[in-house]
């Protein structure tokens, strides 16, 4: 079921959206942590601050190298994003929590955090992570960003 045509369905205004940041609204450039030369894709922000207007709780759900890339992605957020309440941005660093994977942090993080009386769902990119949140988190609906992309 496409992204859209899932929201459709429901319309009690209890969903919960996370997106990652990198390669979702961020562009993704190989080996690059330089936040300032990041390009932000337009095309998904704009879906996010509608998704705002319209109601939705929108979360950003993102890993993190080290705890100075957190700092990084808040300014970056901040200079793109104004819209958007730092608030609802989770960052996890692997600086803080060594020893796991992106996918494990990320599952790990939303088994804990979500709230299971609303809808959660995840936008995301990488295919290793997707497996694993549809794998281990039942209650967490799951999309790759191509399908919120015009």
């Amino acid at each position: 079921m496409k992204f859209y045509d899932y929201l459709n369905t429901y319309d009690n205004g209890l969903i919960d959206v996370y997106f990652d940041m990198d390669g979702v609204f961020a562009e993704y450039d190989i080996g690059n942590f330089d936040y300032s030369t990041i390009r932000p894709i337009k095309s998904v922000i704009r879906v996010m601050e509608k998704l705002i207007k319209d109601g939705y709780n929108v979360k950003i759900l993102s890993i993190c190298k080290t705890n100075k890339i957190v700092e990084e992605k808040y300014e970056w957020i901040d200079k793109y994003m104004p819209f958007f309440d730092l608030k609802n941005a989770v960052f996890l660093s692997k600086e803080e929590r060594t020893g796991f994977e992106s996918n494990a942090l990320k599952s790990n993080y939303l088994m804990e955090s979500i709230n299971k009386e609303h809808i959660n769902i995840l936008i995301d990119d990488d295919s290793v992570i997707i497996k694993t949140i549809i794998k281990e988190n039942k209650d967490v609906k799951v999309f790759h960003v191509s399908s919120i992309i015009e």
